[in-house]
């Protein structure tokens, strides 16, 4: 199989990086709420202690997806990263999906960089992330009607199916993870930058940390590894020199 991102959204979105794990033989029925919740709350009060009187517009990270989405035409729509933080700052709890979903929740919202999933074995063709024609189907989660993407929104999409919506603000019902997943890909979605929150994550400064996106790689894959015993077989950072993934 293999992943691809269209050339133009690297012009279309400059600094963009995409960062790619693909897990096989994940056991995603293992009970590891326990250890979620733990991590969850120490993690969610360093963010709402960083947030604290700050305007999340006008947060760096929040501020460049929102204009992002307005460079292509969306002007309502925010990333996933930005409800994270919303819900979290306003004092609510994630809500628990599943072990793999819980797990790429949390580092989304340790790294700040917006991810997802998808189950691999229920799609029928090659993934790209790409601009939509506007014909593509998609069908939002939780629910059965069809509906339309926006001609120039970008998409992830497989054959005529669209998978998530602007980046990974809206996810589809066809290839969401569930406690049947073996296979899947994992997305994490970078416009640049160290590891924001490295000085609160593991004692370290955003000087000595790394860069964000191979961190949050490698806390992914490290804990779908050790908790549900999954094997990592793809773990890279794609850009407009390297734009593909085969596995």
């Amino acid at each position: 199989m293999v992943f691809t991102i269209d050339r133009e959204i690297f012009r279309k979105v400059p600094g963009l990086k995409v960062g790619v794990l693909v897990m096989e033989n994940i056991d995603n029925t293992v009970d590891i709420g326990d250890i979620i919740k733990s991590e969850y709350a120490e993690t969610a009060g360093g963010v709402r202690a960083k947030f604290e009187g700050v305007e999340l517009a006008e947060y760096p990270v929040i501020k460049k997806w929102r204009e992002v989405y307005r460079g292509f035409g969306e002007k309502k729509a925010r990333s996933s990263i930005e409800a994270l933080i919303r819900r979290v700052v306003n004092g609510k709890d994630l809500y628990s999906i599943n072990p793999l979903v819980d797990i790429y929740n949390l580092a989304s919202l340790k790294f700040e960089l917006p991810c997802g999933g998808e189950d691999i074995d229920t799609m029928s063709a090659d993934l790209m992330l790409t601009f939509a024609a506007g014909n593509e189907k998609f069908v939002p989660l939780g629910e059965t009607v069809t509906e339309n993407p926006n001609v120039g929104e970008i998409i992830y999409k497989f054959a005529d199916t669209a998978v998530c919506r602007n980046f990974n603000y809206r996810e589809c019902d066809v290839t969401k993870l569930t406690a049947d997943t073996k296979n899947a890909i994992i997305v994490l979605e970078d416009l640049g930058g160290d590891c924001v929150n490295a000085e609160r994550l593991d004692g370290k400064t955003a000087a000595d940390a790394g860069p964000g996106l191979t961190d949050a790689l490698k806390w992914v894959a490290g804990k779908t590894e050790r908790l549900l015993g999954a094997k990592t077989t793809a773990n890279t950072v794609l850009d407009d020199s390297q734009n593909s993934l085969a596995w």
